[in-house]
């Protein structure tokens, strides 16, 4: 044999070999895929041919949620004085106790003292003002009551001769012709004197209205003293103090001002609590509820339902709810990290399944009501949640049994035998 005869042979074996191999793949590849997509028949045991039902049970909601609180001073203002100046004296400082209208802080304020001063110069001078347009009005009336007395003396007189003149030769015609002129003369005068009065007593009382408008200007200076004295405006403790003797100060939002001091009542506290919008329905103004703060570990609090927001937010959809607390011997704090203890209850009762009784998927809610020994699967919604049981609302009925351990794998219209829990 040569050797292209042995290679030629030894090179129908390898393809021989080599196809073999691809055969043999492909039949166990294909055995494989049946294998995997035949359908598997599981063995049930026999402790699993009954399942455990539960009967559908109707109560009163009523359970305590945790909620995290909030804990504000019920009143927290920060001082500022009404006008700019320098602080003379300050008698309080951070942990001070004050009462309500105690002097707290002094305050020196040249600028205002010269515009008090001022403001006093120009009511002076518009009070002389006045005086001295009234008595020129008083002046001029005097001159037109004394016209007029000479208007009735000579109307008086120019009767007469007018009178006497019609006897002949008693009285001459120019002396009727004077008397006549001089009566005009007068009556001229009068009016003069009238229209005189007139405009005077006129800018007499626009100068009485700018007396009357730069004393209302003056009030703003009115109580300047009471600007310079700072006072507490409700009992409560010093918790803050900016400034110092000396310091400069103005009123808030007129510049880059700091406060003089921060004052808080803590007597009576504010528990803000964040109560989500389903148990909204069951807040009660005046109720009282459970409180605890991390200074006391152990120790409960009650405070009572004082405020009530009465609107949610959009973020958490919560509504805060505000709870007065008494607070006389200042053992509670603002700030302190607090938990509330909130009471949610209805007045109605309802339908409760335990919580494992329900299945849902992405297309429904349902639960396994067993009605003989057919199971039955029946939407509902759910609600809250109590004591490992949950609120169902749909075609339930008090009594009703379901499945305690509901899943998909408890098939629609199948039938179970089945074993009554009551517990």
């Amino acid at each position: 044999m040569t050797v292209n005869t042995r290679l030629r042979a030894l090179a129908t074996k390898k393809n021989l070999f080599i196809s073999l191999t691809f055969i043999a793949s492909i039949g166990v590849g294909y055995s494989l895929w049946h294998w995997l997509s035949e359908p598997k028949t599981e063995k049930v045991d026999a402790k699993t041919d009954s399942i455990a039902v539960v009967p559908v049970i109707s109560k009163i909601l009523f359970r305590e949620d945790q909620l995290p609180g909030e804990i504000n001073a019920y009143q927290d203002v920060i001082v500022y004085p009404k006008i700019p100046g320098f602080i003379k004296w300050l008698g309080v400082d951070r942990g001070s106790v004050v009462k309500k209208d105690q002097l707290m802080a002094t305050m020196y304020a040249p600028e205002y003292l010269a515009k008090r001063n001022e403001a006093l110069a120009r009511i002076a001078a518009a009070k002389a003002s006045v005086a001295a347009e009234e008595s020129s009005l008083q002046d001029i009336q005097a001159e037109l009551k004394k016209s007029q007395a000479d208007l009735l003396a000579d109307q008086s007189t120019y009767q007469r001769v007018n009178a006497a003149s019609s006897a002949p030769g008693v009285i001459a015609d120019n002396d009727v012709v004077q008397w006549s002129q001089t009566v005009e003369i007068d009556k001229q005068e009068v009016n003069a004197l009238t229209k005189r009065v007139n405009a005077k007593a006129h800018e007499v009382a626009m100068r009485k209205e700018e007396l009357q408008a730069k004393a209302k200007a003056y009030t703003s200076f009115a109580d300047f003293a009471s600007y310079l004295e700072i006072r507490a405006p409700f009992d409560g403790y010093i918790t803050e103090r900016k400034l110092h003797t000396g310091s400069f100060v103005g009123p808030d939002g007129s510049g880059a001002y700091p406060p003089i001091c921060r004052i808080k009542q803590l007597n009576l506290l504010r528990i803000v609590a964040p109560v989500p919008e389903v148990d909204t329905p069951g807040v009660v103004p005046g109720s009282q509820v459970k409180f605890s703060v991390s200074t006391f570990p152990g120790q409960m609090f009650t405070g009572t339902v004082a405020r009530i927001g009465n609107s949610l937010d959009k973020d958490t959809r919560t509504m805060p709810v505000e709870l007065n607390y008494f607070n006389p011997d200042y053992k509670i704090l603002p700030g302190m990290f607090c938990k509330v203890y909130w009471p949610t209850r209805r007045h109605e009762s309802s339908l409760f399944v335990p919580t494992t009784a329900v299945v849902s998927t992405p297309l429904e809610t349902f639960v396994c009501r067993v009605k003989g020994d057919i199971i039955e699967w029946t939407s509902v919604s759910t609600g809250q949640v109590m004591d490992g049981m949950v609120q169902v609302f749909g075609d339930l009925n008090e009594g009703d049994l379901v499945a305690r351990q509901a899943s998909e794998e408890l098939e629609n219209q199948s039938r179970v035998k089945t074993r009554v829990i009551t517990k």
